[in-house]
């Protein structure tokens, strides 16, 4: 007898628990008679014009693709080994004109003593990249070149 009203009491809890709802707190907030605090969308005036994706048309000559391609060239006449780092992003651009690029945003390295031409894939949205010249000798200082990237023929040269 025990064990069926053990029984009986584990089930018809849950039951009267759900069935008397949850909640608490909080008044009406509708403003009206409803006994919810939710607004009827149907009732609402449209205050948006909401736009089908049918209606949705890109020109011809739309691309999602915005690479470009460009050519970087070194024109070194130094005579210290280094690499030239090129970096899409300045992480601090100083009141003279000094550059602090973000090393995070690296694109590649040009060693000049080995190759003198590049070509870079940037986006097409970028208006500047730049480069960090660092040498391997001490005698040498380091340098930070801001190319703008304004050229139709998309072949840029650094010379130092």
């Amino acid at each position: 007898m025990n064990t069926i009203i053990k029984s009986l009491t584990l089930f018809t809890l849950p039951v009267f628990l759900i069935a008397c709802g949850g909640g608490g707190g909080g008044g009406d907030t509708s403003g009206g008679s409803g006994g919810s605090g939710s607004t009827d969308i149907s009732s609402s005036s449209p205050t948006t014009s909401l736009v089908n994706t049918e209606d949705i048309v890109a020109p011809r000559a739309f691309k999602f693709c915005i690479g470009d391609a460009i050519q970087l060239s070194v024109n070194y006449s130094g005579s210290t080994s280094g690499a030239l780092h090129v970096y899409s992003h300045a992480d601090y651009v100083h009141t003279n004109g000094d550059v602090d690029v973000d090393p995070l945003s690296r694109l590649t390295t040009i060693y000049p003593d080995l190759t003198t031409s590049v070509d870079i894939e940037i986006n097409g949205n970028w208006e500047q990249i730049y480069a960090r010249w660092v040498p391997m000798s001490s005698s040498e200082p380091e340098q930070t070149f801001v190319v703008t990237l304004n050229q139709a023929s998309g072949a840029y040269v650094i010379s130092f």
